[in-house]
């Protein structure tokens, strides 16, 4: 009898605590996404040309079936505003998020405010909105944020992640936004301007189920952007980074300091939302690549297939151990950017991109996207 009573203690003691890990939402076995991303911005343009991509075995795949088994997880988009080449559109940006949706993957959209390409030198307003007033400016980047998120919304599409604006180191929307140069005192215009946009985002976003971002282009140099706008305390989740070699420092050290100084200072989210490195220094089309010296790369991974790969090994070890869980994941930049339909001196269909793809020239699979498959 005795032995009974215990059992039926054991028992119930068991119950009991399987009921409470089910209903503590809180519970620490619950884990956030990390993020595996590649911008893939270019295959609206890119389908037109049935570019074939393969695995590394040379069979031909189709790239987001491919791209999602090797582990991606995330797709980012770019959104442009009235672009005059028709790339880059809302409808574009409508039509690929469908498909990723379908996948089973997250989404992440950059909005630009642009017509064009919008980076820390170059932040031109869209046409529509050029000499409008500051107030009349704020109207429409509320008015174009929302109308967009709710077009997302309605086809079931809605990010994960939304971008406000690209790389604005520099602020955006120039003159009115700008924080550089003579304009370092109009912090308080970029702000507004950027609140009037999340303000769209979270109206829409109901549920409360999108994270915002701001990006800057670099790693080094970004903790003094995000102090400046300490205090406006504006509504982001996502600290945004790029950080491509050519550019920035190739000290590993440093990368890993400013991390998790920005980690430990702002308690917000860190994720490297462009990244990407080379695995040759050669080229296969006519045109000059953002990569063509070995002063370029970093000394510890050489330009080669598995010197790209263990690039991004590093990284992704890196952001893992970022302090407070604070980083989430990565973006790869244009891997599929790749030469096509001719060779290094007959190519018209150029790339500055082709040797920092993760296809090589025989647009076969490269070492890299293992890499993607980290848990």
């Amino acid at each position: 009898m005795k032995l009974l009573k215990y059992v039926l203690s054991v028992i119930i003691i068991v119950l009991v605590s399987c009921s409470k890990k089910d209903d503590n939402t809180n519970s620490p076995m619950v884990t956030e996404t990390f993020y595996k991303g590649m911008d893939l911005s270019f295959q609206s343009e890119l389908e037109d040309y049935n570019v074939p991509y393969k695995d590394a075995n040379g069979n031909a795949v189709e790239l987001l079936d491919f791209v999602k088994s090797k582990g991606t997880n995330l797709i980012r988009l770019k959104l442009w505003h009235t672009p005059q080449d028709g790339q880059n559109s809302l409808e574009d940006v409508k039509s690929y998020a469908q498909r990723i949706k379908t996948k089973e993957m997250n989404f992440l959209l950059d909005f630009h405010y642009s017509d064009f390409w919008a980076d820390p030198g170059t932040q031109t307003p869209p046409a529509a909105w050029q000499n409008l007033e500051i107030e009349d400016l704020k109207a429409a980047i509320y008015n174009y944020t929302k109308n967009v998120v709710q077009q997302l919304k309605a086809q079931n599409t809605l990010p994960e992640i939304i971008q406000i604006g690209n790389e604005t180191d520099s602020g955006f929307l120039w003159d009115y936004g700008k924080v550089w140069n003579e304009f370092n005192d109009n912090w308080v215009n970029y702000a507004d301007l950027v609140t009037e946009a999340i303000r769209a985002v979270r109206e829409v976003d109901t549920e409360g189920k999108v994270k915002i971002m701001l990006h800057h282009s670099s790693v080094e140099n970004s903790i003094y952007f995000f102090n400046e706008l300490q205090t406006y305390n504006l509504d982001f989740d996502i600290i945004g980074l790029s950080y491509y070699p050519q550019f920035q420092t190739k000290d590993l050290d440093v990368v890993a300091s400013k991390l998790n100084t920005l980690a430990t200072t702002f308690d917000k989210e860190i994720l490297m939302v462009e990244v990407a490195y080379p695995f040759t220094l050669q080229w296969n089309d006519n045109l000059t690549n953002y990569i063509g010296s070995i002063n370029q790369t970093i000394p510890e991974f050489a330009p080669t297939p598995q010197g790209q790969k263990a690039y991004l090994e590093w990284l992704i070890n890196t952001i893992k151990n970022i302090p407070n869980n604070k980083g989430i994941g990565f973006c790869y930049w244009a891997p599929d950017w790749v030469a096509f339909n001719g060779n290094e001196t007959t190519s018209t269909n150029g790339t500055s991109w082709e040797n920092q793809c993760v296809f090589d020239f025989n647009l076969k699979a490269l070492p890299i996207l293992d890499a993607f498959n980290t848990n």
